[in-house]
C-alpha cells in the first residue's frame, strides 16, 4: 500500500472512526470516515483560489467533466447521471476550492463513479480540445455572417442569472471590500463582464498548477471496499511526484479595509420605482479557520441576535424602521469568517441610523448582559439541528461531512476539528456563565475596525443598459473584423455546433463503466404505517421508525370544505403561527420557549392528489422535540393553535415583509419551478390550489396585504384571520401523523388528545370541487438577463404513467433536453416532470432563449419517434431511472413517504410493479409514447419569468405580460 496511516480518531458526533492517511510519494492526504453507512461517498478537493473575476475555477469544474483520457465521450458526467445508481453526483466551486463528490449505496456503482471522477480531474481532454472551454465557459457566437455577434457559454449564462440577485451582489461586495488583495475579493464563479477575458492558455495553466495529486484532499466515507478505493487512488497518484511549485497557502492576516464605506448599485426592472429598495450592510472580519471555538461562538451569537423577529438586535433594527427585512449571518468565506448584518427594503439615507442602532443595541447587551434563557435557547436550537442532521439519511452525509472537514483541512489544520461539535457547544454553555458572548460582542463587533459598510442602491434598468452596451461593443468589434475573420468566427461557431450535435462514438460510450442488468433489483423497502382513532371520525397515523429519541408530530386539519379563494388567507395564516403573541406568551417568550424545548414548530398548507384525481387538502402544523420535551411541544402547539392573537400591526408588518422577501429570493434561485408551477395551475385544479398557496397568486396577495398594513389599513384582516383559525379548531378536522418508536405511541396519543379535548366537534361541510385557472400563455418580467421558460399540460388520459414513461423521462432529461437547452442553447439547465397524477412540466434555468426553448419542447414527439437505441444505451437509462426510485431517506422522511403514499392511494406493491415495468422497457415501448406526448404538448400552456427586453420581443406569443417584482 502506498499510503501510510497518520492519525486515527473516534468521532462520536458523526458516529465514525476517522483515519487520516498520506500518500508517501506525493504527500496527498486521504481521510477515511469509517462507519456502517451503506451510502458510500467519495470526494476529491483541490485548492483553487481565483486571481480575478474570470470564473476560471468554476469553468474548469464544468470542463473536466467533458471527457477524459480513459472516458473520452463528450460528457461522462451526464452518462453517469443517466446510467448509475448514484445517490449524489455533482461538482462544486467555492471561494477557494473545487470539489468533486459522488455517493452510491451499491459498491460496484460506487467504484465506477469514483474511477470516472478520478480520470476526469487528472486526465481531462481540455488540453487537446479547446471547444470544451468554448462550450462551458464562453465563445464568440456567430452562426451566420449577417447575425449579431453574441457571447455564449454555459457558465457565462449561469452567472448572468446568479449575479443578478442583489443578495448575491451584496455577498460578493462584502468579500471584495473586506479582503482586498486576497483571493477572496474575487467572484470565483465568474462575472459575466470578465468571463470573456479567459484564454485557453490561462485555463490550462490553472489546471496544471492546481489539479495535481500533491494538491488534492480526498475523503472516503461509509461502509466501502477500502482496499479497492485506495488502489484506485494509487493508480492516479503513483509516479506523479511532487509539484515543483510550493503548495498553495490560503492563510493570510486580515487588515483594516482601505474603503470602509462603499456605495454600489444593483438593477431593478426599467420603470420600477426604486424607493425603499436599497440594501444596507455592515460586515466584520471576525475569525479564521483556525479559530474553531470562536466560530462556534459567533454562530451561536448570530442566532441570539437574529434568530427571529424578537431577537434583540433584529428587533431593534425593525423597530427603528431601518429596513423592511433584517438579517444577520455568520459565515465562513473560506479561510476568513464574516459576521454580517443586512437591511433589505431600505434607503441609503438610513445608513447612519443603521450604524447607531447596531452600536447602541450591542453596547446595551454588553452592559446589561444577555438573557441566560436566550443563550440556552440558541444553543439548544443549534445542537438539535446538528444532532438531527447526524442521523438523517435524506442528504448524503458523506458529502456533507467532506465539505465540513475541508473547513479546516484545506488550510493545513486537522480535518477532525470541523467534525466535532458537542464538546465545543458544551464548553460555550459553561463559558456563557462567565460573560463569554458579551465579550465576543465587544471584541468581534464593537471594537473591531476590520469592517465595511455597504450601500447597494436600486438602479432601474441597469442590467438592460449593461446588456445593450455589451451588444454594442460586440457589434463594434465585429465591424472591425475583416471578411475573412468573420468567416473564421462563423466556421468556429458551426464547428462547435457540429460537435454538440454529433453523437458520441459507440466505443467511447462503452468505455464508461456501468452495472449489468443482473445487478439491478426491484426490492423495495416497506415503510410501515398504522392507523388508530384520534378523535371521533379522525385518524392517528403512526410510522414506526427509529428516530434516536426524537418525536415528530405532524397535524393535518382537513380543509376540503374550504373554497378556493380561502387558500390565499389560509396559507398566509399558516406562516403567521408561532411568530405572533398568544394568550399566555409574548412573541419573544413564545420564540424562546420553542427554541428551548423543541426542534421547531411550523405551519403550512399541503394538497395531495389521489390516483383518481381527488384533491385532499390539509392545513398543517408540524413540530418535533426530544422525547423528554414532548409534553411541552404539545402544550406549545395547543397554545399556538388556540391562543394566537392577530392584533399586533408591527409584528404582522414584519412577518409579511419577510415572506415577500422570501418569495423574491425564490424568484432568483428557483424561478424555473415557479414558472412551471404557474403554467400547470392553468390546467390542473390541484395545481391551482398550489398556486394560491405558495405561487405567484400568493405572492401578489401577500404584497397587497403588505401595502394595506403599511398604510395602517388593517380593515378586517385581524378578524378574518381569527375567524379562519377558529374554523380550523374542530376535532373532526384533526388528523395526526406520529413518526417515532412504537413504545411511545400511547403516551403520544394520550398527551395530545388530553390537550385538545375541549375543542368543539362539528361535522364538516361538503367537499368543494376545485377548478383549474384560466388557460393562457403568460410572461412575468424581472430584473434578470436570463429567462426561465415553463411549460405544462395535463397528461391524464393522454399519457400513461408507467415504467416505460419513466425511462423515457430519463432520455429526455439527459439526452434531448440537456443537449438542446444546455449544450447548444447555452442555458444552465432544464427540468422535466411527468407524475402519476398527470402533472406534465418542462422548464429551463438561466436560459438566454425563450422562443427557441419552446420550440425545443415542441420537438419532443419527433425525438421520441426517431429513437434508435442499442442495448447498452437502453440499459443505462433503465439503471438511471431505478436510481431515482430508490434514494436513501431519513426516518422522518420515510414516515412522510408512508403517509403520502397512503393519502395518494399507492402501495409498496405499486412501486415494485413500477420497477418491474422499468426493467421490462424496450425501444418499442418508448417510441409508441410519441403520440401521447404530441397530444399532451399540443394542449399545453407557457409561463415565462425573465428579461424584459426579450419578453417584449416575444410579445405576440403571450396573452398577458406582468411585472413580477
Amino acid at each position: 500500500m502506498t499510503f501510510k496511516l497518520i492519525e486515527t480518531k473516534e468521532l462520536n458526533d458523526i458516529h465514525s472512526i476517522g483515519k487520516l492517511y498520506e500518500h508517501e510519494e506525493t504527500g496527498a492526504q486521504v481521510l477515511h470516515l469509517d462507519n456502517d453507512d451503506t451510502n458510500k461517498a467519495f470526494t476529491i478537493a483541490f485548492k483553487t483560489p481565483p486571481y480575478d473575476d474570470n470564473g476560471i475555477a468554476h469553468i474548469l469544474e464544468h470542463s473536466v467533466l467533458n471527457g477524459s483520457k480513459k472516458f473520452p465521450s463528450k460528457e461522462p458526467f451526464v452518462e453517469l447521471i443517466k446510467g448509475s445508481l448514484n445517490t449524489f453526483v455533482n461538482a462544486m466551486t467555492f471561494s477557494d476550492k473545487t470539489i468533486y463528490p459522488v455517493a452510491s449505496t451499491n459498491q460496484k456503482d460506487f467504484s465506477n463513479l469514483m474511477s470516472v471522477y478520478l480520470d476526469a480531474v487528472f486526465q481531462p481532454l481540455i488540453y487537446s480540445n479547446p471547444q470544451i472551454l468554448e462550450q462551458e465557459g464562453w465563445h464568440y457566437h456567430l452562426e451566420n455572417a449577417e447575425d449579431d455577434l453574441i457571447y455564449k457559454g454555459v457558465v457565462y449564462n449561469e452567472m448572468k442569472g446568479a449575479t443578478a440577485s442583489p443578495d448575491s451582489q451584496l455577498y460578493t461586495a462584502i468579500q471584495k471590500y473586506l479582503y482586498k488583495g486576497t483571493p477572496y475579493e474575487f467572484e470565483s464563479g465568474g462575472l459575466p463582464s470578465t468571463i470573456p477575458s479567459l484564454t485557453q492558455e490561462a485555463f490550462l495553466d490553472f489546471h496544471e498548477k492546481h489539479y495535481h495529486p500533491s494538491s488534492s484532499l480526498t475523503i472516503l466515507y461509509g461502509d466501502l471496499d477500502t482496499d479497492h478505493a485506495f488502489d484506485l487512488l494509487a493508480s492516479y497518484f503513483d509516479g506523479k511526484g511532487q509539484l515543483d511549485e510550493p503548495a498553495v497557502d490560503l492563510t493570510f492576516e486580515a487588515t483594516q479595509p482601505k474603503e470602509e464605506d462603499v456605495e454600489l448599485t444593483y438593477s431593478i426592472t426599467d420603470g420600477d420605482d426604486p424607493d425603499q429598495k436599497d440594501y444596507l450592510a455592515i460586515a466584520w472580519h471576525t475569525a479564521t479557520a483556525s479559530d474553531s471555538l470562536e466560530q462556534h461562538g459567533l454562530r451561536v451569537l448570530a442566532e441570539i441576535l437574529f434568530g427571529n423577529n424578537q431577537a434583540p438586535l433584529k428587533k431593534a433594527l425593525l423597530e427603528a424602521e431601518i429596513g423592511g427585512d433584517i438579517n444577520g449571518d455568520f459565515f465562513q468565506a473560506g479561510y476568513p469568517a464574516v459576521f454580517s448584518i443586512d437591511a433589505k427594503y431600505s434607503d441609503k439615507g438610513n445608513m447612519d441610523r443603521f450604524k447607531e442602532v447596531v452600536e447602541s443595541t450591542l453596547t446595551d447587551l454588553v452592559k446589561e448582559g444577555i438573557s441566560k434563557e436566550l443563550i440556552q435557547a440558541a444553543l439548544n436550537k443549534i445542537t438539535f439541528r446538528l444532532k438531527e442532521s447526524a442521523i438523517s439519511e435524506s442528504n448524503p452525509r458523506g458529502v456533507l461531512y467532506a465539505i465540513s472537514s475541508l473547513n479546516t483541512w484545506l488550510y493545513d489544520l486537522s480535518p477532525f476539528e470541523s467534525l466535532e461539535f458537542s464538546d465545543k457547544l458544551d464548553l460555550l454553555a459553561k463559558l456563557s456563565e462567565e460573560g463569554y458572548f458579551e465579550q465576543l460582542i465587544q471584541d468581534k463587533l464593537l471594537n473591531n475596525t476590520k469592517r465595511v459598510n455597504i450601500v447597494l442602491k436600486a438602479e432601474p434598468g441597469k442590467n438592460d443598459a449593461i446588456e445593450k452596451e455589451t451588444l454594442k461593443t460586440l457589434q463594434e468589434y465585429k465591424a472591425s473584423l475583416s471578411d475573412q475573420e468573420i468567416d473564421t468566427l462563423v466556421e468556429q461557431t458551426q464547428a462547435l455546433i457540429a460537435r454538440q450535435e454529433a453523437p458520441d462514438k459507440a466505443e467511447d460510450l462503452a468505455a464508461i463503466p456501468t452495472l449489468d442488468k443482473e445487478d439491478l433489483s426491484t426490492e423495495t423497502e416497506d415503510y410501515p404505517l398504522t392507523e388508530s382513532t384520534l378523535f371521533e371520525g379522525t385518524t392517528l397515523y403512526h410510522a414506526n421508525q427509529f428516530t434516536s429519541g426524537i418525536d415528530y408530530l405532524d397535524l393535518y386539519f382537513d380543509v376540503s370544505d374550504f373554497e378556493a379563494e380561502d387558500y390565499l388567507l389560509l396559507s398566509y395564516l399558516s406562516q403567521l403561527l408561532g411568530d405572533l403573541p398568544t394568550e399566555n406568551y409574548s412573541v419573544a417568550e413564545l420564540q424562546t420557549q420553542i427554541d428551548l424545548h423543541t426542534g421547531g414548530i411550523h405551519g403550512g398548507v399541503v394538497v395531495y392528489e389521489t390516483v383518481t384525481g381527488e384533491a385532499k387538502p390539509y392545513f398543517t402544523l408540524r413540530g418535533k422535540s426530544l422525547e423528554a420535551s414532548f409534553t411541552k411541544l404539545v402544550e406549545l402547539i395547543h397554545e399556538i393553535m388556540t391562543g394566537t392573537q392577530f392584533t399586533d400591526r408591527t409584528e404582522l408588518l414584519n412577518i409579511t415583509q419577510r415572506h415577500v422577501s422570501d418569495f423574491e429570493d425564490d424568484i432568483n434561485s428557483a424561478a424555473h419551478v415557479i414558472a412551471a408551477s404557474r403554467a400547470l395551475s392553468q390546467v390542473k385544479p390541484v395545481s391551482k390550489l398550489g398556486e394560491l398557496i405558495n405561487g405567484i397568486d400568493q405572492f401578489n396577495f401577500t404584497k397587497k396585504l403588505l401595502k394595506q398594513i403599511k398604510a395602517n389599513d388593517m380593515s378586517d384582516l385581524s378578524e378574518k384571520l381569527q375567524n379562519m383559525l377558529e374554523r380550523l379548531l374542530n376535532k373532526q378536522r384533526i388528523h395526526a401523523l406520529y413518526i417515532g418508536e412504537e413504545n411511545r405511541l400511547e403516551d403520544v396519543k394520550t398527551t395530545f388528545t388530553e390537550a385538545f379535548a375541549s375543542l368543539r366537534s362539528e361535522s364538516l361541510g361538503d367537499a368543494v370541487t376545485y377548478e383549474a385557472g384560466e388557460k393562457k400563455n403568460e410572461a412575468f418580467i424581472t430584473a434578470q438577463d436570463v429567462n426561465y421558460v415553463g411549460f405544462a399540460s395535463d397528461a391524464t388520459n393522454e399519457l400513461t404513467y408507467s415504467g416505460s414513461s419513466l425511462v423515457l423521462s430519463t432520455f429526455l432529461r439527459y439526452d434531448y433536453l440537456w443537449n438542446n437547452i444546455r449544450v447548444k442553447g447555452g442555458a444552465y439547465g432544464s427540468m422535466f416532470r411527468h407524475n402519476l397524477n398527470g402533472d406534465f412540466q418542462l422548464s429551463s434555468y438561466r436560459d438566454p432563449n425563450i422562443k427557441k426553448t419552446i420550440q425545443t419542447y415542441q420537438g419532443i414527439p419527433e425525438f421520441i419517434e426517431a429513437l434508435q437505441l442499442d442495448d447498452a444505451s437502453l440499459l443505462k437509462a433503465i439503471i438511471g431511472t431505478l436510481s431515482n426510485l430508490d434514494q436513501p431517506l431519513s426516518a422522518y422522511h420515510k414516515g412522510k413517504r408512508a403517509f403520502s403514499r397512503h393519502q395518494v392511494g399507492r402501495t409498496t406493491a405499486d412501486v415494485i410493479q413500477l420497477k418491474e415495468e422499468v426493467l421490462a422497457t424496450t425501444e418499442a415501448s418508448l417510441t409508441v409514447l410519441s403520440e401521447g406526448f404530441r397530444s399532451v404538448i399540443d394542449k399545453g400552456t407557457v409561463a415565462v419569468i425573465g428579461n424584459k427586453a426579450q419578453i417584449e420581443q416575444e410579445r405576440e406569443n403571450f396573452d398577458d405580460i406582468h411585472e413580477l417584482y
